[in-house]
């Protein structure tokens, strides 16, 4: 189950807009106690949407093309692409890592895509910060 927030991460989509898609019927979850929750099922369904998904895809690459096109970078920072060959399985596991790695930092920046076999995982955020997940990832045997 993702979480409003959680789905908002993934996807680079904020909240407000998930909300809109809601109100539209693109997207379907359910609440429970004042929370949307969302299954995977229905995740997939809504980045797969032929109205959603070029809206998600143009906000991965601007996690790119922000950090390439920046000259004043305050502090470090970091742009990690990773692809992967995996299983549509394995590909969600390692995105919910990261996922919830991204989402205990303060200033990162995530996207995943995933299509025909190819994961995509983009990280952007302080050096600092990027460099944890990846270690952590790394050395993580259990993740995959």
């Amino acid at each position: 189950m993702y979480t409003m927030e959680q789905l908002s991460t993934l996807t680079g989509l904020t909240t407000r807009t998930l909300r809109n898609y809601l109100k539209a019927e693109i997207l379907q979850g359910s609440k429970d106690t004042g929370i949307w929750q969302f299954t995977e099922e229905q995740v997939s369904e809504f980045v797969r949407h032929p109205a959603v998904s070029p809206s998600i895809q143009a906000k991965h690459h601007a996690i790119v093309y922000d950090f390439l096109a920046r000259q004043d970078h305050s502090e470090n920072e970091m742009c990690n692409l990773l692809d992967r060959t995996l299983g549509e399985e394995e590909a969600k596991k390692l995105a919910d890592f990261f996922c919830h790695a991204a989402s205990s930092c303060t200033h990162i920046r995530f996207a995943f895509s995933y299509e025909s076999g190819k994961a995509r995982y983009i990280l952007k955020g302080t050096e600092a910060d990027v460099s944890q997940i990846m270690r952590e990832f790394y050395q993580s045997p259990d993740i995959l």
